[in-house]
């Protein structure tokens, strides 16, 4: 549920300056990896998401799990045990996160 309720949350987030659609690239998976781990990404409400290397997740006060899968970012949020994963795109500073549905979610490095 907790990724359901982040992606209703951040899911209608746009930031005002995101890039135009034709300046997005999709990320495979060792790239995937590389833009996540050991970062932070704010999203525009001011909610930031950690990603640790050693594949825990912190969203505010929740502590979840995320990996990898295939060309997929995939998280886990207790009490639940399922998977829901994302594709993953990005612009400069800007990551946009796609779900199986389209809904999209779109953040900014914090840490930079």
């Amino acid at each position: 549920m907790r990724q359901l309720a982040m992606a209703v949350i951040l899911g209608a987030a746009m930031f005002p300056l995101a890039a135009r659609s034709e300046d997005w690239a999709r990320l495979d998976g060792p790239q995937i990896v590389a833009a996540l781990t050991s970062r932070s990404i704010m999203f525009d409400r001011g909610q930031t998401q950690d990603f640790l290397a050693d594949g825990t997740t912190i969203f505010g006060d929740e502590r979840g799990k995320w990996k990898v899968q295939g060309d997929l970012y995939c998280s886990t949020w207790p009490p639940r045990h399922s998977w829901t994963c994302y594709a993953v795109e990005v612009s400069g500073p800007d990551l946009r996160f796609i779900g199986e549905v389209g809904n999209v979610t779109v953040g900014r490095y914090n840490d930079l």
